[in-house]
């Protein structure tokens, strides 16, 4: 792939217009290596604003270390702003009771998307080639997933970018010894010890001897699938399905989900699930549509699990990491929970209490967005008793899958305000006194239908 053919998958399939900021996820192997080269070859004249994202995941201990210190090299020597991403995956699995793979897979996303926001960057590149693509098709398939799992990835998912989907691992490392660049070659990945390697390292060789052509012939499949994938999808856009965005998955609205036949509401159920993070297989999306059916109110499965409440279904993973932000003084604030504003506010300018609260200038001092927590109580405003927020949510109606995703605005003595419910006492100014004015915009929506994110 040349520079201008790189440039033109980059507009037409990726949707990246020049001018954009892409965040590159570079781990120092050959593929995000490639990635990277490509990107900064083309940036100048294309144009782009290009940064690079490394997480050292700590399993690997100096090797890891010494990537770190080759992709910082690297972006050093291409004058490429760098941002690291330290964590302790081991640590991460044990607490959460999950897999090394998950683990790493979850913090590496949480790292992209928190560098994401913070550098404004439009997009973040990935480094998937057409292998790992054959490799997803064929893992989905045995997993027993339905049409939507062969559809694998896609050049775009979201704010997610994979210009490299049609290139072969070969092809890229051909391309980093022509202009001489090194990479990093992770021992890990040559033992069979988790499915994807297993895939890799003995599965995909003995079916290309059975059957050659047969990655290739793989990925043709996800196209195909891709294909019929998108008539399903303009379906659900004209219906104007929306899911609620949750810290930690999807809700949409019960009427919608009953009113659905089973391949457009297999639809809604896998879209909820890939939002959670969790492996939408047919027999995980089964179990919801059996629930659905049969009037029952909850349902587990692997990664999480679903429940109807009054007003909606929820699909959420079984555990999630849903950081504090913090407040800013003045401005935009974007969350998880969605976004927030805050200015001075003006004289008899109090806020709903519900969308908008005004906080005195006093209080923000240290203020964040938080998810609920462990023994979380106040006093609502016009009370005097202080009470367990749990039951707070309660009366308000929350339901009980969702009562995660309700924003805490707190500072470092406690909660000022429980966001969309009720401020507390101690949120009231004296005469006269300053205050800012916070306001919510309400939970991020999903209501496009182009694809589903995997």
């Amino acid at each position: 792939m040349t520079p201008d053919e790189f440039g033109l998958r980059l507009a037409k399939a990726c949707g990246v217009a020049p001018g954009a900021h892409v965040l590159a996820a570079v781990s120092g192997g050959a593929d995000s290596v490639a990635l990277l080269c490509f990107l900064s070859e083309l940036r100048e004249s294309y144009p782009l604003k290009l940064s690079c994202a490394h997480v050292e995941h700590g399993i690997r201990g100096e090797a890891s270390r010494q990537d770190a210190a080759f992709v910082r090299g690297l972006c050093a020597r291409l004058d490429i702003a760098y941002y690291e991403g330290k964590t302790n995956v081991p640590e991460v699995a044990r607490e959460r009771g999950i897999g090394l793979e998950e683990a790493a897979r979850a913090m590496r996303y949480l790292f992209l998307y928190d560098t994401q926001r913070k550098t404004g960057a439009d997009v973040i590149a990935l480094a998937h080639h057409a292998m790992d693509q054959a490799e997803t098709v064929l893992m989905h398939a045995l997993r027993g997933s339905d049409m939507r799992g062969l559809c694998a990835m896609r050049p775009r998912s979201g704010a997610l970018i994979r210009p490299l989907l049609d290139l072969w691992p070969d092809e890229l490392k051909a391309y980093l010894t022509s202009i001489g660049q090194a990479w990093r070659e992770d021992g890990t990945n040559q033992i069979p010890d988790n499915a994807r390697n297993i895939v890799r390292l003995l599965a995909m060789p003995q079916l290309e001897r059975a059957y050659p052509g047969g990655a290739k012939a793989l990925t043709r499949l996800a196209q195909a699938a891709q294909r019929d994938e998108r008539h399903f999808m303009r379906e659900l856009q004209k219906r104007g399905v929306r899911l609620t965005m949750l810290t930690d998955g999807a809700a949409v609205e019960r009427e919608t989900v009953q009113s659905l036949d089973g391949a457009l509401l297999s639809r809604v159920i896998g879209r909820m699930m890939a939002l959670a993070h969790i492996t939408a297989d047919f027999a995980a999306v089964g179990r919801v549509t059996d629930m659905i059916r049969g009037g029952q109110q909850a349902v587990s499965f692997t990664g999480g699990g679903a429940r109807m409440g009054k007003r909606f279904l929820c699909i959420t993973a079984r555990s999630a990491i849903c950081p504090d932000t913090m407040l800013g003084a003045d401005g935009v604030t974007d969350t998880l929970f969605g976004r927030f504003t805050v200015h001075k506010a003006k004289p008899g300018e109090t806020g709903d209490g519900r969308m908008s609260q005004a906080i005195p200038l006093r209080l923000m001092d240290g203020a964040m967005v938080t998810m609920r927590r462990e023994g979380d109580a106040m006093t609502p405003f016009g009370r005097h008793t202080k009470r367990k927020l749990k039951d707070i949510l309660t009366d308000a109606g929350v339901e009980r899958a969702m009562k995660d995703s309700v924003p805490i605005v707190r500072n470092r003595d406690g909660i000022l305000w429980a966001v969309g419910i009720r401020p507390g006492e101690r949120v009231r100014a004296e005469d006269g006194e300053p205050r800012l004015l916070v306001t919510w915009e309400g939970p991020n929506i999903c209501d496009t239908w182009e694809e589903t994110p995997i």
